[in-house]
């Protein structure tokens, strides 16, 4: 059972990915910019762009916005799912309570939150909350990542290409961070909106090959 726990978790990344195109697809225009473009431009629009229920063209957004928010929570469970078979193994090999309990902790406490960015979209009336819960999520995961490093560099059954996967991703993690809280206003100009949506994209695109390259690895040493 646990490691049908661990493979599921292609099917959280294959939801996400498959309603993100279609949500991108159906998206009817407009940038927190240039309120007149048409489609989705992915380079200058967010993905929670796709979350509002009303595009920034002014048009109704019900089909995007339902896919990616319900995607978005889609693949929130299905690490939770994952994580809780990789727990065992977590826990059958480091007797740390404390890396345990911080390792966990944050975990739960960044997918709850990611949870929360799909239910409070960035429409005007709940954007303030939506970033917050962004900004929450993003970091916690940072701290976890930086625990899960350590848990799998004590953990001898994880080998190193595990490892330097879980490093080079919390890196990525914490450049983005810095990013979106130190680089440049996104509501300046179409330049600086252009630097923050591809810090995005790529944080987004990082997220979902960590989690696959998890998945591999943690069937690999089951097997």
């Amino acid at each position: 059972m646990s490691n049908l726990y661990i493979k599921q978790g292609y099917f959280g990344i294959s939801v996400f990915i498959v309603f993100n195109i279609i949500a991108m697809i159906k998206y009817p225009g407009g940038t927190i910019i240039d309120s007149t473009t048409e489609g989705y431009l992915f380079f200058y629009n967010f993905f929670s762009n796709l979350g509002e229920w009303t595009a920034k063209n002014g048009e109704l957004n019900t089909i995007s916005a339902y896919l990616f928010n319900f995607s978005l929570i889609v693949l929130s469970i299905s690490y939770f799912i994952f994580y809780y078979a990789f727990l065992k193994i977590q826990l059958a090999n480091n007797k740390n309570k404390l890396l345990n309990f911080l390792s966990i902790s944050t975990i739960f406490l960044s997918l709850i939150f990611f949870v929360f960015v799909a239910i409070f979209s960035s429409d005007p009336e709940t954007f303030d909350i939506h970033v917050l819960f962004v900004k929450v999520a993003f970091r916690s995961l940072l701290i976890h990542c930086i625990l899960q490093s350590i848990v799998v560099y004590l953990n001898t059954d994880f080998g190193k290409s595990m490892l330097i996967s879980s490093i080079l991703f919390t890196i990525v993690l914490f450049l983005f961070i810095l990013v979106m809280e130190f680089g440049p206003n996104p509501f300046k100009d179409n330049e600086s909106l252009f630097i923050q949506v591809l810090a995005q994209k790529v944080i987004v695109t990082s997220i979902l090959i960590y989690f696959f390259f998890q998945i591999r690895e943690t069937i690999s040493i089951q097997e």
